[in-house]
């Protein structure tokens, strides 16, 4: 399959897409992180999952509604993540919101697709420091 294969349009907005990601979203979402900006990271990341959503399309309608219902619950910024077509969901929330978050999420989403429950994992994770050494050998 090559560009030939797609119409220039699909190339065209794939590339846009691609440059708004790289180029503004992630040096975006690196200083709103360092700078603690919580309001500016949910924005971009928000925008980040309008693209893959709109532009990839390769979202399922799962994933779409796990990362709306997360900001809904209050999450800070909440995205797909994987290689689309189905896969997982991340939400960053405060610690101390964490269990309850958690909970309102899944149950959330059991009731709107009660059948995917069954197969649903769902888990709480503490991010670490950063990298300190790379030892290359």
């Amino acid at each position: 399959c090559g560009a030939a294969d797609f119409p220039a349009e699909y190339l065209v907005s794939r590339l846009a897409q691609f440059r708004e990601e790289v180029d503004e979203i992630v040096p975006r979402v690196a200083d709103a992180i360092r700078d603690r900006d919580l309001a500016t990271l949910g924005h971009l990341v928000d925008r980040s999952q309008e693209l893959a959503e709109r532009v990839l399309g390769n979202q399922v309608r799962e994933t779409i509604f796990l990362a709306r219902a997360a900001r809904e619950l209050g999450a800070v910024a909440a995205s797909a993540f994987g290689a689309g077509f189905g896969g997982a969901v991340w939400a960053m929330i405060p610690t101390r919101d964490a269990t309850g978050f958690l909970e309102q999420w899944r149950v959330r989403y059991e009731e709107t697709f009660p059948r995917r429950a069954v197969r649903s994992r769902w888990m709480l994770t503490t991010p670490s420091g950063p990298a300190r050494e790379i030892v290359v050998s």
